[in-house]
């Protein structure tokens, strides 16, 4: 499991013990095998399982039946609980300290070295953009600045691999972007990432690999290559080519205008609309650039989760 950083097989959780009572499965049967170097995006409607999977996976509740590797250690090893960093969903912490104080008592629970406690703390208020508020008291946070405290915490002791629960949940864009960029600079610095989220827009953006959980059971898992598949085209028409645009709309599935006055067409694939592009291709090939169009992750997520998706009006 050397180049494996999270591994799980048949990993199962049922809730509820007394004999009276039904027991309820929350998770059931989940194999991972997700490589290290990547990030991981855990997809899934609410109830699903996903909170329950990061707490098997943190060792905070036992598994019914299955196994859990971390790092290719069990989830109860001491020394793989070190090299792990974790942000727990709706995080609160005590509004009477401030961030340096928060994050001191965090370095000693962590082990960090007196000597380098200061500097830790410093370098990673600096990369979740905190400095200013070091002296600022965590009661007075909005939810973005609580939530990158939380991954300040989460990253004092250079984890290997960083558990996110909801990262994304309550942020404005603005707060959303922020954090994107933090895990992604995480990933650049050799971390491992494990997230879960509903904004499957953010996932698209920051995952190389994503699963989808549903009913406490794992429906797809693999890069976004393998499970976005082909569609059809997207047809880009440079500017002032109007009249071959306007002959393509009505076989298009969406149009763009363009700003600088070009058109982007997306088609379905099909015998007629495929020869037709190629032709235009042939006799005007500056004109018009095609490519392959892929299914985004929203879409693909409710297909996967059997549900129609409802378009904005």
């Amino acid at each position: 499991m050397a180049e494996i950083a999270v591994f799980t097989e048949n990993l199962s959780k049922t809730y509820g013990w007394l004999l009276w009572k039904k027991k309820t499965p929350s998770l059931t049967d989940l194999n991972l095998s997700i490589p290290k170097g990547v990030v991981f995006g855990f997809l899934g409607p609410n109830g699903a399982g996903k909170t329950t999977t990061i707490r098997l996976l943190m060792d905070l509740i036992k598994p019914s039946a299955g196994t859990a590797l971390i790092l290719g250690k069990p989830t109860s090893d001491h020394d793989v609980k070190e090299r792990v960093g974790f942000l727990p969903d709706c995080p609160a912490f005590q509004p009477y300290l401030t961030a340096n104080e928060f994050l001191n008592i965090c370095a000693k629970l962590l082990r960090v070295p007196s000597g380098e406690r200061k500097k830790r703390i410093a370098d990673v208020l600096e990369t979740v953009n905190m400095t200013e508020h070091a002296r600022s008291k965590l009661g007075g946070f909005s939810r973005g600045m609580t939530q990158r405290i939380g991954i300040a915490q989460a990253i004092l002791n250079n984890p290997d691999l960083l558990i996110l629960d909801e990262p994304l949940i309550g942020l404005d864009p603005l707060g959303r972007q922020e954090l994107k960029n933090i895990i992604l600079s995480q990933k650049r610095r050799g971390t491992n990432v494990f997230f879960s989220s509903h904004i499957l827009s953010d996932v698209e953006k920051m995952a190389d690999y994503v699963g989808i959980l549903n009913r406490g059971k794992l429906l797809c898992y693999g890069t976004l290559d393998e499970l976005l598949g082909d569609t059809g085209h997207k047809a880009k028409i440079r500017p002032g080519m109007d009249d071959m645009a306007k002959d393509l709309l009505s076989d298009a599935t969406s149009s763009t205008k363009l700003a600088d006055g070009g058109w982007e067409l997306v088609f379905n694939s099909g015998a007629a609309i495929d020869q037709k592009l190629k032709s235009l291709k042939s006799a005007h090939p500056e004109a018009i650039d095609i490519s392959s169009s892929k299914e985004n992750l929203e879409d693909f997520f409710f297909r996967k989760i059997g549900i129609t998706k409802q378009n904005d009006v």
